[in-house]
């Protein structure tokens, strides 16, 4: 059996997305940095998504960004993350990225 790649999400600069997310678990992962180009290992988590922008689309959130997970983190332990709605703003770029986000 072939299993279908995830669709993951991305999203633009400035702009507020709501999630409704159903559940969530971590994973390390080799990426390359895009500036020094080495491999390292990361602890990502991956959110699935069931609604975005109150319309009905199953993809995957993936969080490198270390800040955001220890703020999620609460959220998660609680279960308060999966009875409300996530809305993520990506912030800069690069290194500099901030992510703001508050639950609804």
């Amino acid at each position: 059996m072939v299993t279908p790649i995830p669709s993951f999400l991305v999203l633009k600069p400035n702009v507020p997305v709501r999630l409704r997310v159903r559940g969530v678990r971590q994973e390390e992962q080799l990426i390359t940095d895009p500036e020094t180009q080495q491999t390292k290992p990361l602890s990502v988590f991956l959110l699935d998504v069931t609604e975005v922008d109150g319309q009905p689309r199953v993809t995957t959130f993936s969080i490198t960004s270390y800040n955001l997970q220890q703020a999620l983190t609460p959220y998660i332990q609680s279960g308060e993350l999966f009875r409300r709605i996530l809305q993520v703003t990506k912030r800069g770029a690069g290194r500099g990225t901030k992510y703001e986000f508050q639950l609804l």
